[in-house]
């Protein structure tokens, strides 16, 4: 039986992929080995959940220094500006970039990315930094026929695997964890032999934006996104009940929280006064906290103090809500799947300021609203969540039939208005679904299939 190691180094992409058992075929085809990074640090580390917990029957557990992964990051950022150099998606790029490290080492990364200089300094980058001797010697011990690392394009394995990877004679395949990995990230220090995107919008930016060829690309659809091939059999009073809201006929919109937080709770009183004054159509909210979301924003009040009358809170987030509102905490939440696609079967459309949410909305059919008013740009992460809004993966989806956006805290309640009429359009839902394929696709054989014959086919 021919050998794989897949490499995890974060919550998410044990999230993602893991936990949707994206690994399951493969593991019957192939003796895998997982290779999972500790940090033993007590806060800022990636993985929270203990590996042991997993249940992985072969697993190595590394440790590469988060100062090392920190060193990496220089020629990262230089490298991202030395690609992105002449698409339209430059501009939001670097903003975004300077929003995080400031505006003068940005411009030195700008610098440094620029021809003839560029060259040099990764050449002598790559030759200070060498490869991870420990990471190296393990693999050789493995002796894998392939290497598997799903992730969001950077991580501590990302450079170590491109590095070591041809040097060893080992096939790479990365995974891209996310729709905006191609258009905001880059392969530093190599190129993998596959990278597995989600559909033509992000091959099309992995060869745009990550200058990748062609035939280095796999569709493969989303493993998080696997579990939107079945329908949603309950009934409506069943979801209702498993959502805690009376089963009435009224609809019922999703107001999805962001990982960058914002006074989401301003936000869902808006909704519950505008349906309190009849200015919104009658229906009920259900508030779904981000995953990964930060304690409470400066001047934003806890959502169970504020009295809301139309708005709940969606009961499988409520003890992590409870938990970060009050006491900060890195700590990474690991809501189903399975929960949020019983959820999005329940509601008219969902309405968010930036979450992939608004993406699985439009995977299912369902109308989605951007919401990013003009008065949060100045907040702590207004600023950030506004220029994300530019960039490439989100701007696409704005073409989509029944997306839009609103930056008026006047004009929501018309949008919300035009999101409930929209959802009663069968026609334009099917044209929604049609196109969320272009985004990621749901059709043909799983991703675990996939997985496992590229795997065969390259090792």
């Amino acid at each position: 039986m021919k050998r794989a190691l897949v490499f995890i180094d974060h919550d998410m992409t044990i999230r993602h992929f893991v936990k949707s058992r994206a690994f399951a075929e493969l593991e019957r085809d192939f003796e895998v080995t997982y290779v999972v990074n500790v940090d033993p640090r007590p806060r800022g580390q990636w993985i929270h959940t203990d590996p042991e917990s997993l249940g992985f029957d072969r697993m190595k557990v590394v440790r590469i220094p988060r100062k090392r992964m920190g060193e990496w990051y220089k020629l990262y950022a230089v490298s991202l500006l030395q690609k992105q150099r002449g698409t339209a998606n430059y501009k939001a790029r670097k903003q975004l970039m300077a929003s995080v490290n400031g505006p003068w080492r940005t411009k030195l990364y700008e610098l440094l990315s620029l021809p003839g200089i560029f060259s040099r300094f990764r050449r002598r980058y790559l030759d200070r930094m060498g490869v991870w001797a420990p990471l190296q010697e393990l693999i050789t011990l493995l002796d894998p026929d392939v290497c598997i690392y799903p992730s969001m394009l950077t991580g501590y394995f990302m450079n170590e695997l491109l590095l070591l990877c041809p040097r060893l004679g080992i096939p790479l395949l990365v995974l891209m964890n996310s729709w905006d990995n191609p258009s905001q990230k880059a392969v530093v220090t190599g190129t993998p032999d596959r990278l597995a995107v989600w559909g033509e919008h992000t091959k099309r930016h992995a060869m745009e934006f990550m200058r990748l060829p062609e035939d280095r690309i796999e569709i493969f659809g989303a493993a998080q996104f696997q579990v939107y091939r079945e329908p949603v059999t309950q009934s409506r009073a069943e979801l209702c009940e498993m959502f805690g809201l009376p089963a009435d006929d009224l609809p019922v919109v999703l107001y999805a929280g962001v990982s960058k937080s914002i006074n989401e709770t301003r936000h869902l009183k808006l909704l519950d006064e505008a349906i309190e004054s009849g200015r919104m159509l009658p229906c009920r909210v259900i508030y779904r906290p981000h995953p990964w979301r930060g304690e409470l924003v400066e001047g934003e009040e806890n959502f169970f103090d504020a009295g809301l009358k139309h708005v709940v809170m969606d009961p499988w987030m409520e003890d992590y809500y409870r938990r970060v509102a009050v006491d900060d905490s890195d700590a990474f939440e690991m809501a189903d799947y399975d929960i949020t696609r019983k959820l999005l079967g329940l509601v008219a459309g969902s309405i968010s300021t930036l979450s992939t949410i608004q993406l699985e909305t439009v995977l299912v059919g369902k109308p989605t609203i951007s919401f990013m008013p003009t008065s949060d740009v100045d907040t702590k992460y207004g600023k950030y969540n506004e220029i994300s809004l530019r960039l490439a993966h989100f701007t696409d989806l704005w073409t989509a039939p029944g997306v839009t956006s609103c930056s008026d805290d006047a004009a929501l309640p018309e949008a919300v208005n035009t999101l409930l009429e929209q959802a009663g359009d069968a026609e334009l839902r099917q044209r929604i679904a049609e196109r969320g394929r272009y985004f990621a696709v749901l059709d043909g054989p799983t991703y675990g299939e996939r997985l496992v014959e590229l795997a065969l086919r390259v090792a």
